[in-house]
């Protein structure tokens, strides 16, 4: 795009960035913003997530994340939150031809979504709100994120 080197094309596609209005149909498909389809080419992995919402991950996140938690001993109580709370509860899709992946009922319901939802970027995954309780989320953070981020040195 424009005078930019090619390797920095589509940089902020790498990351998952943004805000999207979308919806759940009635067979718990959801569409994937067109801009982050071609990083889930390989798959996906949607699962329960902090804050009540989903996660979906690329496959080679899931298993970066995985393989992370793997170095951990198997009696670690914080392996087995991550097992019990992520893992147990994910499933792995793949995009269909216009985009859509499939929310199985657990999650759906896990997350509140009927209907309509929220999809945002997290970096390094998507994450699937219920539209309320994103306005929620947002609402929590919003009145001291100036003094976190200056925490954060940004």
């Amino acid at each position: 795009m424009g005078n930019r080197p090619r390797e920095t094309d589509g940089y902020l596609e790498r990351h998952f960035a943004g805000e999207f209005a979308h919806s759940v149909d009635e067979k718990g498909r959801l569409a994937v913003p067109a801009k982050f389809r071609g990083r889930f080419k390989e798959g996906a992995v949607v699962t329960r997530w902090i804050g009540e919402c989903l996660a979906i991950f690329p496959v080679d996140e899931w298993e970066s994340i995985n393989g992370e938690i793997r170095k951990r001993p198997r009696t670690d109580p914080l392996r087995q939150h991550f097992v019990h709370f992520l893992v147990s509860g994910a499933h792995e899709t793949e995009l269909d031809g216009q985009g859509r992946l499939v929310l199985p009922s657990h999650l759906r319901e896990f997350a509140g979504l009927a209907g309509e939802a929220v999809v945002v970027g997290a970096s390094s995954n998507l994450e699937v709100w219920e539209p309320a309780r994103w306005r929620e989320r947002l609402a929590q953070v919003e009145p001291s994120i100036g003094e976190k981020l200056a925490d954060l040195g940004i």
